[in-house]
């Protein structure tokens, strides 16, 4: 109760942050492909407002540059897929 009487959150509800949400993201994209940045933000159970899909925006970059996911833009919308179905999507070209 004395934590939620000086910061005025409740310590159970605490939304995971850093590298441990960006790996639940990691998770959601590699079940749910393609998803779109809010299909992420419902699946977390996180509100889907201007500042969470930010803060989710900047998460797929930093999956992007660590080479796990891929993204296209399209529009506004930003979706995001596996990098390793990406991989199959090219050998699949191979074949054919």
């Amino acid at each position: 109760m004395e934590v939620m009487e000086k910061t005025g959150k409740s310590k159970e509800n605490k939304q995971p942050t850093g590298k441990q949400l960006r790996e639940e993201i990691f998770i959601v994209i590699k079940k749910n492909w393609p998803i779109h940045v809010s299909g992420v933000c419902r699946h977390l159970a996180i509100e889907d407002n201007a500042s969470n899909i930010s803060k989710l925006v900047y998460h797929f970059n930093q999956l992007k540059k660590e080479d796990k996911i891929h993204t296209k833009r399209i529009d506004r919308a930003l979706l995001a897929w596996p990098l390793e179905i990406e991989k199959l999507r090219v050998m699949r070209d191979f074949f054919e």
